[in-house]
């Protein structure tokens, strides 16, 4: 995301990048427009003794830039750049998060009308929202539905980091075992695209459930192959149990697919707007699996258009518009500096 918007940036203002742990996607990184300058640290991810070295190298690097922004996407990056209290703003991604330091920033942002009525609960300011965006001219759609549940395997895909308590992949497996057990003649499969700390525990829940020929491990998946390839499933979910927003439901509808996400506010928002998907109660696997039988029961009936997004529709959730929406709302319209977050923590 940061990527796509710092790209778009770049094209009317002068942008910098540092990028301060040594954890880093080299794929990612070659993506970044040549227009703008990046700064490498290299620190240790979560090494505090480091911190006092990184302090020093962004107050340097700040100095020579000599920014009219700093943007920020952590709200505790503040004390590194206290002596610019005018010039920082935050951008905030998720609800329930930490509130320290909030009210320095000269300007705060939110990702959706959810995060924004979440950071006002917490901390009293009011943000901006801005919302997330994709590049959705690249992504290509889908053009046939058709689906023959006699000979064709029905294809459904998560896009998400591989952490169950915040997107519910768990819960995606055990409606997975619900499908099957309800629709023993059916022929489907789950791709988990994506990588993280829970994929030990999901291997062994769907062994545990006897869904393991049903579920696929894609591991990390290249951004050109998503946006290329996400229109030969069938299905986009999105199960989340804790969802600022959302960025892949709005790739699942960029694609012409259908989508079925969990009723948290932010893929509420994007559902609601759009006037298209499926909400499901957040972890309720037999609520998912009963929305994903709708949908397969749409394409064998062929009235799945109706679940179907035109592009046109999606404009608002540009990145595009997201880039544009940022300048135009800075203190000052002219040098930016974005910082990635300090430390994972």
């Amino acid at each position: 995301m940061l990527v796509d918007i710092i790209n778009q940036q770049c094209k009317e203002a002068s942008v910098s990048l540092i990028i301060v742990n040594e954890k880093l996607n080299i794929d990612l990184l070659n993506t970044i427009d040549k227009r703008v300058n990046v700064y490498l640290f290299n620190r240790k991810e979560s090494d505090k003794m480091q911190l006092l070295s990184a302090f020093l190298k962004i107050n340097q690097i700040v100095n020579e830039i000599n920014p009219d922004v700093i943007h920020c996407h952590d709200n505790k990056l503040f004390p590194f750049f206290i002596r610019w209290k005018r010039k920082t703003c935050l951008t905030v991604h998720s609800v329930n998060l930490s509130v320290a330091f909030i009210k320095q920033y000269s300007k705060v942002f939110a990702i959706s009308v959810a995060v924004q009525q979440n950071i006002k609960k917490l901390s009293g300011m009011n943000a901006q929202v801005v919302l997330n965006g994709i590049e959705i001219a690249q992504y290509k759609r889908r053009v046939k539905y058709d689906f023959d549940p006699k000979k064709d395997e029905f294809k459904i895909i998560q896009i998400s980091r591989l952490t169950p308590k915040q997107k519910g992949q768990h819960i995606a497996i055990r409606a997975i075992r619900l499908l099957k057990e309800q629709n023993p003649g059916l022929n489907f499969k789950l791709y988990f695209v994506g990588s993280g700390e829970g994929l030990m525990e999901l291997e062994e829940l769907a062994v545990q459930y006897a869904v393991r020929d049903q579920i696929v491990f894609e591991g990390t998946i290249d951004r050109n192959q998503i946006k290329n390839n996400l229109q030969n499933y069938h299905l986009l979910i999105q199960p989340s149990l804790v969802e600022g927003f959302g960025l892949t439901v709005v790739e699942g509808f960029a694609c012409g697919l259908p989508v079925v996400a969990s009723d948290l506010d932010g893929p509420k928002e994007i559902i609601e707007t759009l006037h298209s998907g499926l909400l499901v109660k957040p972890d309720d696997p037999a609520d998912l699996a009963e929305k994903i039988k709708q949908i397969i029961l749409l394409y064998v009936n062929k009235e799945i258009n109706k679940q179907i997004v035109r592009t046109e529709e999606l404009s608002r959730f540009d990145v595009q518009t997201t880039a544009r929406n940022y300048i135009q709302s800075y203190p000052v319209q002219r040098k930016i500096y974005f910082n990635e977050s300090i430390d994972n923590y």
